[in-house]
């Protein structure tokens, strides 16, 4: 099973679970890293912070449905997204309007690929954002990576 259907085959697993704990996935990569492979899920609570006993918990709810799944050796890494989580989805975007965020993008604008500003909405899966009091427009469709940026003015 090649990497993209083992992420899509653990997503499929782990939803339940997902739910059940009132958790949402952030992300899931499946990597190699020299000879070992990592399974990283990304967690996290809308509602508060997630604890090192819910990664705990999630992690124990769904251990031996992956390891069923997954033919090679590999490590179980269960955690938050952190300060600097990724925006994946386009619910990401809608949630963290307002927030300082960092996008590359397949397309240059303001003569780089990589940018940051504040999300001023996501909106026709178009993000604005506010680079220097200017507002760009850049498709959900270019966006290579995007991520929020920790900003010291937000705490």
């Amino acid at each position: 099973m090649n990497i993209e259907n083992v992420v899509g085959e653990v997503e499929k697993i782990i939803a339940p679970h997902i739910n059940e704990m009132n958790l949402e996935l952030v992300d899931v990569e499946y990597i190699q890293d020299g000879a070992y492979f990592y399974l990283r899920i990304y967690i996290e609570k809308i509602d508060g912070e997630v604890s090192l006993e819910d990664c705990a918990s999630f992690s124990n709810l769904i251990e031996e449905k992956v390891d069923t799944l997954i033919e090679d050796k590999f490590f179980l890494e269960v955690s938050s997204p952190g300060l600097e989580r990724p925006l994946k989805k386009e619910k990401d975007f809608e949630r963290f309007v307002g927030k300082k965020i960092k996008i590359i993008s397949k397309n240059k604008i303001q003569d780089s690929r990589n940018v940051e500003g504040y999300l001023v909405k996501f909106e026709n899966e178009v993000v604005f954002l506010d680079i220097d009091n200017e507002v760009y427009e850049i498709r959900f469709e270019d966006i290579k990576k995007a991520n929020l940026v920790f900003d010291f003015k937000d705490f």
